[in-house]
């Protein structure tokens, strides 16, 4: 994510999520779950999963932008399996040709070079793959970023407090919409600073003072 994101913190665990698409702002008519990890889930070990509405035009990037997970996590294993080879490469090369052995220098150079040249390869095989896909579905006009526009990444404090849900999205108008959605689960001021307009009063109640 390498520009600005906007984030909301909303009361509770149960949001409604508006059916506008969160990267164009368009009528969204396809449903997809996906989860998000960050650093707070690599801390707790917690992925964070919603199901979020996109536009029949946006959908392919967003199945798209999650295979390209799945690349990540095969290069990094491609990335190991590239070091074995090429520290038995590299560790002949730093054998002394007449005794063959290596000096402790030459060893220690030897594995930092096959991690450095292994480290090399598994990002280029998640280059080649990452411009593949996004040839494949390019980014078109109207569209704020590439693939997934919108997530929920769990509870405030790192995810260890779960009185709130936090959500986050590439457009401040998605976030506007979510508040809008929910509007009795953030402050007035948060209200006011999202949407733009004074918070509505709480429905009254069937029965009993209002």
């Amino acid at each position: 994510m390498t520009q600005q994101w906007t984030r909301v913190a909303l009361k509770g665990k149960a949001q409604i999520i508006p059916t506008i698409c969160p990267n164009c702002l368009g009528d969204a008519n396809l449903k997809y779950r996906y989860g998000y990890k960050g650093i707070q889930g690599w801390l707790t070990r917690t992925t964070y999963y919603q199901t979020f509405s996109y536009c029949d035009q946006c959908f392919p990037q967003v199945k798209s932008a999650l295979g390209l997970r799945h690349w990540r996590f095969f290069a990094g294993v491609m990335t190991f399996i590239f070091w074995i080879p090429l520290l038995l490469v590299c560790a002949d090369r730093a054998r002394n040709p007449q005794t063959g052995l290596a000096t402790g220098l030459r060893a220690d150079l030897a594995v930092a070079l096959s991690v450095v040249l292994a480290l090399i390869s598994g990002c280029l095989l998640y280059q080649a793959a990452r411009v593949i896909k996004h040839r494949r579905n390019p980014r078109r006009p109207g569209q704020k970023v590439w693939g997934l526009a919108a997530f929920y990444t769990g509870g405030t404090h790192l995810g260890f407090n779960n009185a709130y849900a936090v959500y986050k999205a590439a457009r401040p108008e998605w976030i506007a919409a979510l508040v809008r959605a929910n509007p009795e689960q953030v402050e007035p001021a948060v209200y006011l600073s999202h949407v733009g307009a004074p918070q509505p009063a709480p429905a009254g109640r069937p029965f009993g003072p209002g």
